[in-house]
């Protein structure tokens, strides 16, 4: 007799921009139907800026959202911590509920209890996870988020029901405002007031043209105005570089440096995509692109070997591989204006 399978999980695509929860999550919900989401996707993810006060080593961020309430076709209802726990006995039977309406749920949660993360059974630690399935007979939920050490983004990862009761009842307090919610996220979601979203190549050009310049010409919010944006990135970069030459312990946060791996990945991605819909012509930009990404991946590296085994020469390689990744990849953008149809 054949084993029935009474799981009940949501897909998910494996993301790009992988750096962060909200990145990851976002683009593993959305990628699920590449037809509504990739016009989106490619006509974002282009700017980057650089935090000078130095955010915990973690400066460099996409200026692009990944916030679920501005992907398209999406619907986003939001619970606080407060009300979850008040409002439901069993939160748990809450979660159950949504996920057989095919919702999704972002919600922070204590990884002390959560198999396979890098906090699991050792400390206290509060992060985001995805809830994307759910087996009631074999008392499962199924999640995506950061597991092993170093932590990597995977999905399909089994939780107890009792861990992640556990793991509910310790998340807190905390103090950033989008880890005390609770997020259902409906994908693909569509009613009359929904807007359309078409691949806008003008505010790719635009785009790519701040980048090249520097210049934040879209930004809105007043706190980024004096942070530094697009290929200035680099200079900065190079600063934080020199501080760790001169300092004792590594300063620079590795997701700074995977965050350029994951914008120049994305780049390639949206490349592609334009190559295909006869938005850009080749010659020779796929090679150049390939160039600059291979040049990213290497910084890294050098970074990575500083953190294993500590030489000033791996951070004045960094240096030097920053310098030229700017110079690169300038010339690489210029190549792509000059390259895009606009009509």
């Amino acid at each position: 007799m054949e084993a029935v399978n009474t799981a009940h999980i949501l897909p998910l695509r494996k993301p790009i921009i992988d750096v962060n929860s909200y990145h990851a999550f976002s683009q593993a919900i959305v990628l699920t139907d590449e037809a509504l989401s990739l016009p989106w996707l490619f006509s974002h993810y282009i700017h980057l800026f650089g935090v000078p006060e130095f955010d915990k080593g973690n400066f460099i961020h996409f200026a692009s959202y990944s916030f679920f309430h501005e992907l398209p076709y999406t619907f986003v209802s939001k619970l606080h911590i407060d009300q979850l726990r008040s409002w439901f006995h069993d939160p748990l039977s809450f979660f159950i509920d949504c996920l057989h309406k095919n919702q999704y749920l972002a919600i922070a949660l204590d990884e002390y209890y959560i198999p396979g993360t890098s906090s699991y059974q050792t400390k206290q630690q509060v992060h985001h996870l995805l809830i994307h399935g759910v087996d009631v007979s074999q008392q499962l939920f199924y999640v995506a988020g950061y597991f092993s050490n170093p932590p990597v983004y995977d999905s399909g990862r089994p939780v107890s029901f009792d861990l992640l009761r556990e793991s509910l009842r310790h998340a807190g307090p905390i103090r950033q405002r989008i880890s005390q919610t609770l997020e259902i996220i409906q994908y693909p979601y569509r009613d009359l007031s929904t807007p359309a979203f078409e691949l806008d190549v003008h505010f790719i050009a635009r785009s790519l043209e701040e980048y090249l310049l520097s210049k934040p010409l879209t930004e809105k919010n007043p706190q980024r105005i004096h942070f530094w944006f697009g290929l200035r990135v680099y200079d900065l970069l190079e600063q934080f570089l020199e501080r760790e030459l001169e300092s004792e312990q590594p300063i620079i946060h590795m997701k700074a440096l995977q965050t350029l791996v994951n914008h120049k990945q994305w780049m390639m991605k949206r490349i592609e995509y334009l190559h295909a819909h006869k938005l850009i012509s080749d010659n020779g930009l796929f090679a150049m692109g390939q160039d600059v990404l291979k040049q990213t991946v290497i910084l890294h590296q050098w970074c990575v070997k500083q953190r294993v085994r500590r030489d000033p020469s791996n951070i004045v390689k960094a240096i030097r591989c920053t310098q030229q990744l700017k110079r690169s990849e300038a010339l690489f953008l210029e190549k792509c204006l000059n390259q895009l149809v606009i009509t």
